[in-house]
């Protein structure tokens, strides 16, 4: 018996935060990167933007460059969005948090303010907005963050995420230390 296997999570079965995901966003930016994602698709995927359908290099990517299953289809836009701030760009890197890439960067605290408190339904746009912002300033940041925050189904987990951002954000902003 043979299992099918989806970037380190066995078909059919959730993937632990803690296991899976590190090993997918690792992955995913590892492949796009590197030669292995060819500079057409790199363009396409830069070209995608929220609320279209994935381009046909996000499904090569998936199933011959990372020789996994796709991801489910409730996760696609996520992945997607991922996918393309990668190809902008965005490097991912373990030991910069979000918060600390977007205090650094300068984004303004009322539209991290607006990106932390949004519903679900709207956070993608607003996230792909401050991804764009990240892209324009050559930042690189831990796709995990931004991962949990969009993955995150459970309003507990996503309080302990949004808290996780501001607190990076806060402890990496620029002090204004004049009296």
């Amino acid at each position: 018996m043979t299992t099918t296997t989806t970037l380190g999570a066995t078909q059919g079965t959730e993937p632990s935060a803690d296991d899976a995901l590190p090993t997918r966003i690792g992955r995913l930016a590892n492949v796009i990167g590197s030669e292995r994602c060819s500079a057409a698709d790199r363009a396409a995927l830069k070209r995608w933007g929220p609320g279209q359908p994935p381009p046909f290099a996000f499904y090569r990517l998936w199933l011959r460059d990372l020789g996994t299953d796709l991801p489910p289809p409730a996760q696609t836009r996520t992945w997607m969005l991922i996918a393309w701030g990668l190809a902008l760009g965005v490097a991912h890197r373990r030991d910069r948090p979000l918060g600390q890439a977007l205090a650094e960067a300068g984004l303004a605290e009322a539209r991290l303010e607006r990106l932390l408190g949004s519903d679900p339904e709207i956070l993608p746009d607003l996230l792909a907005s401050a991804i764009r912002f990240l892209a324009s300033k050559a930042e690189t940041i831990d796709w995990l963050d931004a991962a949990r925050l969009l993955l995150s189904q459970d309003a507990d987990k996503r309080e302990v995420i949004h808290r996780r951002i501001a607190q990076a954000y806060f402890r990496h902003q620029p002090r204004n230390d004049q009296e």
